[in-house]
């Protein structure tokens, strides 16, 4: 029974990094467009555009990225609470290249 449980669990979480995580990018875009206290229609566009512009790149690739940048920057893209595709994709790219030029320490 735990064998089906665990089986079940890890299916359960590899469906679930197959697809890029959902955000509120209206929201999100609304909190920056009015930072200072008061609303920027012109950021609350620009960050939209950067938000579709990101979100559409990581759709296209999604499966691609290693299931570690993936489940580790969507928690990075996360913080704040409403989370950022932008952030999402930044992270993904520098892991990405930090796991493909592993540093070595020389004595």
């Amino acid at each position: 029974m735990r064998l089906i449980v665990l089986v079940g669990l890890l299916w359960a979480g590899t469906a679930q990094a197959s697809d890029v995580p959902r955000y509120d990018p209206e929201g999100y875009c609304k909190e920056v467009a009015s930072f200072s206290g008061e609303y920027s229609a012109m950021l609350d566009n620009s960050c939209l555009e950067m938000e579709q512009g990101a979100y559409d790149e990581l759709k296209a690739g999604w499966g691609g990225y290693s299931g570690h940048a993936q489940s580790y920057c969507d928690e990075v893209a996360r913080f704040g609470g409403k989370g950022s595709y932008n952030l999402l994709k930044s992270c993904i790219e520098m892991e990405e290249q930090a796991a493909d030029n592993k540093k070595k320490f020389k004595f």
